[in-house]
């Protein structure tokens, strides 16, 4: 009799902690690697994840740009993958002890858009913005330590307008603003830098009175582009899981770039994809050409060839920043 009871109580925790484990790791039916991806260009490059055999493999969550950090940090950080911002990845998770950087996803998305009567700006005419205002999207990220590392590396010196400062005539003068504040009726600013698909909706939307001047990937040292947005994984995350991932880029920019691939189709993924029902992407189908889609750099490049350019524009921004992101370890980067 003892023994009899003796199995079923073993029967009884062996089912226990059978479904425990179900719960933590997510069972058979949750299996899927959880994917956080921000709004906008770095959403583009998981659109076509949105559906089949890739969906049941890839839980893919687009998120408002400016929480894509969240999804990353504490002790049980919700994404298995994610894809961020080379400088807040670097500062977050630059050690390599908990993700590792998979690759670098887009090269580069931003623009300078003029006002009627301004010129366009080559890296051949770029000391013609002294005595200029340009109104920057994030001055503080990404878009503005981009143009001051362009600026320094051509040896023009820049002045921010806070704080009270005023307009320098020896420089070239960076305004930070928002989004609705790079309009033709701005009169505090020159030019304006602003990231695609943003870009081209702003040229749209006025009538040709802002229009493209100069392309920052083009300006930026070697005209080849930088690494912008990347991929990290937890180091959790196997060697086959990650190559399933990485793989699914290699279709990507084709399937966007595909003429069968409408823009309503694209958008209409990445919404099915958002995080929060009551949360729609910026992108649109109106504005959201073949062109803009190009502007836009996706194109993935593994960790073992981008570590270089990574540790360059890591560089090359942490010298004009005011506090630094730090240099990512050699563990930061992945290899097969």
């Amino acid at each position: 009799m003892k023994k009899f009871i003796s199995a079923v109580v073993a029967a009884v925790l062996s089912a226990t902690m059978a479904s425990g484990l179900a719960a933590c790791t997510g069972g058979e039916e949750n299996s899927a690697l959880t994917v956080f991806a921000p709004d906008g260009a770095p959403a583009l490059s998981v659109a076509r994840l949105y559906e089949g055999e890739l969906r049941e493999k890839f839980d893919v969550n687009i998120v408002d740009a400016n929480t894509i950090q969240t999804y990353v940090s504490g002790e049980n950080a919700q994404a298995d993958i994610a894809i961020m911002p080379v400088n807040a990845a670097v500062k977050l998770l630059g050690s390599g002890e908990k993700y590792r950087m998979l690759g670098t996803v887009t090269h580069g998305n931003l623009y300078i858009l003029k006002k009627e009567g301004g010129q366009d700006i080559t890296s051949s005419n770029l000391s013609s913005l002294v005595g200029k205002t340009v109104g920057v999207i994030n001055l503080s990220n990404v878009p503005g330590l981009t143009f001051k590392a362009i600026l320094s590396d051509n040896d023009l010196q820049f002045n921010e307008l806070k704080d009270g400062a005023s307009v320098a005539a020896d420089k070239v003068n960076l305004k930070a603003i928002e989004a609705t504040e790079a309009v033709p009726t701005n009169a505090d600013c020159d030019y304006f830098v602003v990231p695609e698909p943003a870009a081209s909706t702003k040229v749209s939307a006025t009538g040709g009175k802002l229009s493209f001047a100069g392309d920052l990937q083009k300006l930026y040292e070697g005209g080849e582009g930088y690494p912008q947005a990347v991929a990290v994984a937890k180091t959790t995350v196997s060697a086959e899981d990650i190559a399933a991932f990485t793989d699914t880029f290699a279709g990507a920019k084709e399937w966007l770039m595909d003429e069968n691939t409408s823009a309503e189709t694209i958008v209409s993924a990445v919404n099915s994809l958002m995080y929060k029902d009551d949360y729609k992407s910026t992108l649109t189908a109106n504005t959201l050409t073949k062109t803009v889609i190009e502007n836009c750099g996706i194109d993935f490049v593994s960790a073992a060839q981008s570590k270089a350019d990574v540790l360059e524009y890591m560089s090359k921004i942490n010298s004009v920043s005011p506090s630094g992101f730090g240099t990512p370890s050699d563990e930061f980067f992945y290899s097969v």
